[in-house]
């Protein structure tokens, strides 16, 4: 097996001499994306490399790259770690079968809005963790686009109890996927690609990808005609940067806040830039037959109850974990309080 792995980064290190001799830059770095070409995620992307390159006056290129142009998005992790790949555009949730507690930096089910998940990050201690998470394995964090909340997802047939999930194959991973396990569905990832046909064909009955401005690209609402809300597994969700710590040690101090600084950018930028771009994508779910629908309450306590069972669990049996939830929640109970005095509901 290590000779298998040391062969995949062999191989992904000549690919990359192959695209810097081809760039003919000293100072060009790979960015390997996890995704494809998506709303949002793509145009933040490139407005970050757009910014990192301004700043530095050119001296920080980065060779930005779709998903699976060089390596495959469960790989990029790794060849960031050895120093195959420079830096990654991606989703905390791909290291959570390294470490369980990455996945809380791709989202926390049934947790705050944008806002405060951002502020815990920067202000709550987060960042620290997640960094500290990242440094053995050679690698530097942070967030680069905050995500608006998503749906909760296409259903074939209605849901209109906690019951209604048992059974299920619902195309969702990481926590979502344990709570929705807690519930009696069998939980699966599925390439975005076969998920229309997987529905059609009833080898899947439910699924979430994203919001709708990307949802409405996949054909879903052809084969599915029920869309609930809300996204209780990812209320909130960050896009990750992350670079190898050799490559980012050697950058000067100018670079390396430049980098920073185009990350805050690129925060702002994702979240204003899917605000308010949502609702062409529903009128034409609703002109196709859809039904954009909230789940039932019972189906929501449900899931949060899970929930709860999913992150004790979690705790238990990681020390890291623990550590995070509870730093997540200590911010929240704080952030909360002064927002329900602050509502004007």
């Amino acid at each position: 097996m290590k000779g298998r792995n040391l062969m995949k980064t062999t191989l992904i290190a000549a690919g990359l001499a192959g695209l810097t001799a081809t760039a003919g830059l000293a100072d060009s770095f790979t960015l390997q994306s996890a995704f494809p070409g998506l709303p949002v995620l793509d145009p933040t992307a490139k407005r970050f490399v757009e910014n990192v390159g301004a700043l530095t006056g050119g001296e920080v290129d980065f060779d930005y790259l779709l998903a699976g142009e060089l390596s495959p998005p469960t790989e990029i992790f790794d060849n960031v770690s050895v120093g195959a790949i420079d830096a990654a555009w991606s989703y905390a949730a791909f290291a959570a079968g390294k470490e369980p507690a990455a996945a809380l930096f791709g989202s926390v089910p049934f947790g705050g809005d944008p806002l405060s998940y951002i502020s815990w990050l920067h202000h709550g201690g987060g960042l620290e963790l997640w960094q500290e998470i990242y440094a053995p394995y050679n690698v530097v964090p942070m967030a680069c686009g905050v995500i608006l909340s998503e749906a909760a997802g296409w259903y074939t047939s209605e849901i209109n109890s906690p019951e209604d999930l048992r059974g299920m194959n619902i195309r969702i991973g990481g926590l979502g996927g344990e709570i929705l396990g807690k519930l009696g569905a069998n939980a699966s990832g599925i390439p975005a690609g076969e998920i229309a046909t997987s529905l059609e064909t009833g080898r899947l009955d439910a699924t979430e990808l994203s919001f709708p401005m990307v949802d409405v690209l996949m054909g879903f609402d052809d084969v599915a005609k029920n869309y609930y809300f809300p996204g209780w597994h990812q209320p909130a969700g960050f896009i990750e940067f992350y670079i190898n710590k050799d490559k980012w040690e050697g950058l000067s101090d100018q670079q390396r806040s430049a980098i920073e600084i185009s990350c805050a950018d690129a925060n702002l930028y994702a979240m204003g830039l899917a605000a308010g771009a949502q609702g062409e994508a529903l009128e034409k779910f609703r002109a196709n037959g859809v039904d954009v629908k909230r789940f039932p309450d019972s189906v929501l306590e449900a899931l949060r109850a899970a929930a709860d069972e999913v992150y004790a669990e979690n705790a238990a049996s990681d020390p890291m974990f623990a550590r995070v939830i509870e730093s997540y929640r200590a911010y929240a109970a704080d952030y909360n309080e002064y927002q329900a005095l602050s509502s004007l509901e």
